[in-house]
């Protein structure tokens, strides 16, 4: 081994050095070509995104149609104000903006300095307010020259051109929880995406979503948008017809929003195939409301929202609207005659139990046309001990009473059939004449929805065919697949002899001609019905009325079910809505109406008022 003179480094160990450098530099080399040749791309991009934002836009979600094509749930263009953080922004910069987009929206200026500083922690975009008004976007508009980094984008928000219009069938648009939000994260769903949270919005959401787009955006360091690196294009959702007529839905609508408690249900079927003409339940609400730019008053409307659908959801005793059904089993089992006649005293006394009849004084002497459209419960009494409480059981399961439709929308009752089988089936092995008595007026522990009774009258007006309810037509897809098209089901047929089917018919078309359903009564139509008060023991009495209606010579294509909370008398309740409903079907103008209308001053040929047209999408052809 050779020493320098001095202490100086052996020459090995300089070698050895100049080995490691030579070889980190080799290293380093590889690295950089590698970086330069291979990943050159990779390492562009991602100084690109160091200078750039993405911002979503949302994607016009699917159309619904009603049957005749008119939209009653579409898209319209929204303004969004979104903020996109600079370089080295302080929190004293973020305050006065903060202030000011305070006064602007009037929002709480603390939550708006946590977004701004949220978005300048994390380097990206954030949305502070959506679905802007016109007006207030012109305003913050000019924000644009005095903060940097404030920003407004167009994009698709779901829009309810009806507002108040089948908003328990149609659902509405909200934003997700956590625990939801990370379920639907891998399909493609942004923490602030909305989705359908009830009804139909919620039933078809996969269908109706499409694929949001978007704009990445070259950014400066103070935040400031330079202009577009690219562009991705969304994809539109597909659109879903409905069987629902738009004009039977608002007047369902507005019929049982004009009575005197506004709460209750109707809903409308086609006889012929089962299609939901109509389905309306009160209280309703405004789905747009939901896409307020408040967050505040969102959070109002959630709390005062009731998303109780009482046409599929409420169970009420169905009262004197049963007796049809009570009729029919008498006369197709053959216990009575058409010509029977009964004697009402006004009460039916069996054993030691005196039962009453609506009319005090009595109804004399009826025979089954004068009790059915007089509706007397004297009659009925006589007509069910002499059928008995197994056969009315029996013809009420057979028209679906007491099961679950099976229709596709969430919390659906099935109510409660009240009948020998099944109280025996719940171990009470017992049954009496007053039970009886209770069960021919569709009172005792009966209970149905205005649903099952819609369905069970388009049975009476067709003659036997129960249908399950449905709501879709076709679904159109965006993506060009061959249209989904839903035919109709039927689930049972009643089986009971003709003679029995024409007394029935016969008895409720009375029942509108000249009985207690004489509020439905419409020149020209073939209306047949029968009116219902049942007994509450919560307070006023339930109203009820059930009607078909058709063409002089043409099968009935209209059969409903109203239902009045609280309303009292069906008759001068509930049997307007109906008559309305049915106008409405048939597109007729309401003949009292037009006698009690004062003439007009100028032009004598009335001007309709059309429904508001939709707002068109932007990037789409009207």
């Amino acid at each position: 081994m050779t020493m320098s003179r001095g202490g100086a480094v052996p020459q090995e160990r300089l070698e050895v050095l100049w080995y490691c450098i030579a070889a980190a530099g080799l290293v380093l080399g590889l690295r950089l070509a590698q970086m330069q040749l291979v990943q050159s791309e990779e390492w562009r991009l991602a100084a690109e995104r160091n200078r750039s934002q993405m911002i979503h836009q949302n994607a016009p979600r699917g159309r619904f149609y009603d049957r005749h094509g008119t939209a009653v749930a579409t898209n319209a263009p929204a303004f969004s104000l979104i903020f996109l953080p600079g370089k080295d922004r302080r929190r004293q910069d973020l305050t006065p903006l903060a202030d000011e987009l305070a006064r602007q929206l009037d929002r709480d200026p603390a939550k708006l300095l946590e977004s701004l500083e949220q978005a300048v922690r994390e380097e990206s975009a954030v949305r502070l307010a959506e679905n802007l008004p016109t007006q207030t976007m012109f305003r913050l508009s000019e924000l644009k020259t005095i903060y940097p980094g404030v920003d407004l984008i167009v994009e698709a928000r779901r829009y309810y051109p009806f507002g108040r219009f089948a908003s328990h069938l149609l659902g509405y648009m909200g934003k997700m929880g956590a625990v939801e939000w990370r379920k639907r994260k891998p399909l493609g769903y942004r923490v602030d995406s909305r989705t359908g949270r009830i009804g139909l919005e919620n039933i078809f959401e996969d269908e109706l979503r499409g694929r949001d787009g978007g704009l990445r955006m070259e950014v400066d360091a103070q935040g400031r948008l330079k202009r577009i690196l690219d562009k991705i294009p969304w994809e539109v959702g597909s659109n879903v017809h409905l069987t629902i007529d738009a004009a039977v839905q608002r007047a369902a609508d507005d019929g049982l929003r004009a009575t005197s408690t506004g709460r209750g249900a109707a809903v409308a079927i086609d006889p012929r195939n089962g299609d939901l003409l109509a389905m309306s339940s009160q209280p309703d609400f405004d789905p747009n409301a939901f896409l307020s730019t408040d967050p505040d008053e969102v959070k109002s409307t959630v709390r005062e929202l009731s998303e109780f659908n009482n046409a599929i959801s409420g169970a009420y005793p169905p009262g004197s609207i049963f007796k049809p059904i009570v009729g029919l089993a008498a006369l197709s089992e053959g216990r009575v005659s058409p010509d029977d006649a009964v004697f009402c005293p006004g009460h039916m006394t069996v054993g030691t139990r005196t039962f009453l009849c609506w009319e005090k004084k009595g109804h004399k002497t009826v025979s089954w046309l004068e009790g059915l459209a007089k509706s007397c419960d004297v009659y009925f009494y006589t007509v069910g001990l002499k059928v008995g409480g197994a056969a009315i059981e029996r013809y009420a399961r057979a028209f679906g009473l007491g099961v679950k439709t099976n229709i596709p929308l969430k919390n659906e009752k099935g109510g409660h059939l009240f009948g020998p089988e099944s109280r025996k089936k719940s171990g009470r092995n017992w049954w009496y004449d007053g039970d009886t008595l209770n069960l021919s007026i569709g009172q005792g522990e009966l209970t149905v929805t205005p649903l099952q009774m819609a369905i069970a009258t388009a049975a009476m007006a067709n003659r036997g065919s129960v249908w399950r309810p449905r709501y879709t037509q076709k679904i159109v897809y965006a993506d060009g697949s061959p249209d989904f098209v839903k035919g109709p089901e039927r689930l049972a047929i009643v089986d009971a002899k003709g003679s029995a089917w024409d007394e029935m018919q016969r008895g409720m078309e009375v029942t509108v001609s000249s009985g207690t359903g004489a509020a439905a009564r419409i020149p020209g139509l073939l209306v047949g019905g029968k009116t219902g008060t049942a007994q509450n023991p919560h307070g006023v009495d339930h109203a009820w009325f059930i009607a078909y209606a058709g063409k002089p010579g043409e099968p009935a294509s209209i059969a409903i079910a109203v239902l009045v909370e609280n309303g009292g008398s069906g008759s001068s309740v509930a049997a307007p809505v109906a008559r309305s409903m049915i106008l409405a079907h048939f597109g007729m103008e309401d003949p009292l109406l037009k006698k009690a209308a004062p003439p007009p001053a100028a032009d004598p040929s009335p001007v309709p008022l059309p429904l508001p047209a939709p707002l068109p999408v932007p990037g789409r052809p009207r």
